[in-house]
């Protein structure tokens, strides 16, 4: 009897809980989640492949962010370090427009910007490295006959020093914020890739990225793309952005445009 006056007594009080919960409010959906992703052909196959650089090619994503928090905090912006992440992969300029939709004066959002700059390029960039495997994945791309390109918002002296960081000569085809102002999610960097290429297909090319930012560019410019893990995205995010298969890293990428199976 005792026991079942217990069975009872849970059963009520689970009755309860479910009845006093409250229904949270529904999260605004994220405007690049929105993006589906799209049917493509084989990965191996693509006549063109166009890498973003910041967060596939040379390891950004975190000394990024905390360059973000250090400057935004010196003027008084304080952020978590997801809320900054959640916007890697834009331009400097688009990424501060969505952390502070609203600033004092156009010339204090440029204050903020230059103070990024500096502390990115003086503290920043003598640190970074690019990611094992990539570069040889290039290289192997560009010996098959395929048109390889890269992407990047640097500029001046920071390009300079990507090239380097890359031990790319001058014959690999860069598009950079000196080419190109407006980055991602916007198509223009990598219609302009394409155009240099001379890829008059997008459907033909395969846009490799890590970040939802990045898919998002691929899919306004009517190109495939693919994501790696590197950007520090959850492999559902880059899917749902728009991004035909997610691989780990640009070795895993590679072993699978060798095995036309998987890459299929």
């Amino acid at each position: 009897m005792a026991v079942a006056r217990r069975i009872r007594r849970r059963g009520w009080m689970t009755a309860a809980n479910k009845t006093n919960q409250t229904v949270e409010p529904k999260r605004p959906v994220v405007r690049h989640l929105a993006v589906r992703s799209r049917a493509g052909g084989s990965l191996a196959e693509a006549k063109a492949y166009v890498f973003v650089v910041e967060g596939a090619v040379i390891d950004t994503v975190l000394t990024s962010t905390n360059c973000w928090l250090q400057t935004l905090t010196e003027f008084g912006h304080t952020f978590r370090t997801a809320d900054v992440h959640r916007y890697h992969g834009m331009d400097p300029d688009a990424l501060l427009d969505a952390l502070l939709p609203v600033v004092d004066t156009p010339e204090t959002k440029e204050f903020i910007l230059a103070k990024y700059r500096m502390r990115w390029a003086g503290e920043v960039m003598p640190t970074l490295r690019p990611f094992p495997g990539v570069r040889e994945l290039i290289v192997d791309l560009a010996s098959r006959g395929a048109a390889v390109a890269l992407v990047t918002h640097a500029c001046g002296e920071e390009l300079t020093q990507m090239r380097a960081l890359l031990g790319l000569d001058e014959t690999v085809t860069v598009v950079s914020g000196d080419d190109v102002p407006r980055g991602m999610p916007h198509a223009d960097r990598i219609g302009a890739a394409l155009e240099r290429l001379g890829i008059r297909q997008p459907g033909d090319a395969l846009v490799v990225g890590a970040s939802p930012w990045d898919a998002e560019a691929a899919h306004a410019a009517h190109t495939r793309s693919v994501g790696v893990l590197s950007g520090l995205f959850a492999r559902a995010d880059l899917l749902e952005a728009g991004c035909q298969s997610v691989f780990l890293d640009a070795k895993s990428l590679a072993g699978a445009l060798a095995t036309p199976e998987i890459a299929a």
